[in-house]
């Protein structure tokens, strides 16, 4: 039996998946040893893409989301990802406009919640 997944959900996993990636985008600041002095080293500090530990709700969140259309996927990052208003968000995503983004971001959390109550 399919649950049925609400949009309220849908946005406040949205939330939380931007919050998540955010954070990993942002990474750990300056590093304490210089850059000819990290050539030497054996060991490296920092964390590759395979190391990161992705929760299983964030993992599966992020499969549904690369199948929807690119214009979704950038409404989603400017919406939840982006700290800026949604005019300065959806101009620097390339939309033609506030509403253009709204339409899609829309059109991507009711995508999202038809594809989330199937799983």
């Amino acid at each position: 039996m399919n649950k049925q997944v609400t949009i309220k959900q849908v946005r406040t996993a949205l939330k939380r998946w931007g919050k998540f990636w955010c954070a990993k985008e942002l990474g750990k600041g300056f590093s304490r040893q210089a850059a000819t002095e990290a050539i030497g080293s054996v060991a490296s500090r920092n964390m590759s893409a395979e190391q990161i530990h992705v929760p299983d709700e964030i993992a599966q969140l992020s499969a549904s989301i690369e199948l929807l259309r690119p214009e979704c996927k950038r409404a989603i990052r400017a919406k939840y990802m982006m700290h800026s208003s949604a005019v300065n968000a959806a101009k620097l995503l390339g939309f033609d406009s506030k509403r253009s983004m709204e339409f899609w971001l829309l059109k991507a959390e009711q995508s999202l919640m038809v594809n989330l109550s199937a799983q």
